[in-house]
């Protein structure tokens, strides 16, 4: 039997790293691209936005979401665990939301990003 040529596993172990890293970078902008969306059929449905509102608020968002995209790259190269970006999104909800929202690490824990089977009254909000 043929010994297996390590040079040939390599280069297909770096060929599906980067299949992974691909695809990875495509579901981060269909969740992004989902949850706008969803907040805008929401906005319009729930709270009377139209097309003009609807756009207003889209423009926002992605401003919005590239400023602190890049507040989180850069107090994460000197900083792993974000604790700068973590405090100013966290300040920025209260303000936003009011008192009762859960701290960065619990809204962003593994139990509570992902709620498909979970109903709408979920983890988002601390308990009152």
């Amino acid at each position: 039997m043929a010994k297996p040529n390590t040079y040939v596993q390599l280069l297909a172990a770096r060929q599906r790293i980067a299949e992974l890293e691909s695809r990875l970078e495509m579901m981060k902008g269909f969740t992004l691209q989902q949850s706008l969306d969803m907040a805008q059929i929401a906005l319009h449905e729930k709270l009377g936005f139209g097309p003009d509102r609807n756009a207003k608020f889209a423009a926002a968002f992605w401003e919005t979401f590239l400023e602190y995209a890049a507040l989180c790259v850069g107090d994460g190269a000197d900083d792993p665990e974000i604790v700068y970006t973590k405090d100013v999104v966290d300040r920025m909800l209260r303000e936003s939301c009011g008192d009762d929202i859960l701290p960065f690490d619990e809204r962003y824990s593994v139990e509570n990003l992902y709620r498909r089977d979970r109903d709408l009254e979920g983890p988002l909000h601390a308990a009152n």
